[in-house]
């Protein structure tokens, strides 16, 4: 596990994910494009929610136990902003090597 702080000074630990576990929280967000050239995005918060239970690992004083999902009273004492910063580490870490991406030879 990988441990990050929150701005406000919580450490968490944030697990690896697996390829199909990435894959799954992906999955929620869906972008819908419109004939004036508008868009939306729906399913935000469920890919949001989707990340923090599956990466999410140890937040304070509570870590997980042979693979237990956090629960909800323990995410619930974090505010709307402090569980997006939450889900965009949680994405950081997934991050496999930016610097040296496969070849194409």
């Amino acid at each position: 596990m990988t441990e990050k702080t929150l701005t406000n000074g919580t450490k968490v630990l944030i697990r690896k994910l697996s390829r199909p576990e990435i894959k799954e929280c992906r999955k929620h967000v869906k972008v819908r494009n419109f004939p004036d050239g508008s868009h939306l995005l729906e399913g935000v918060h469920e890919s949001q929610e989707a990340w923090i239970n599956k990466g999410l690992g140890g937040l304070g004083d509570w870590v997980a136990k042979n693979g237990e999902v956090v629960p909800d009273d323990i995410i619930m004492q974090l505010t709307d902003e402090e569980q997006i910063e939450l889900a965009i580490l949680i994405k950081e870490v997934q991050v496999i090597n930016p610097t040296k991406p496969l070849s194409s030879d």
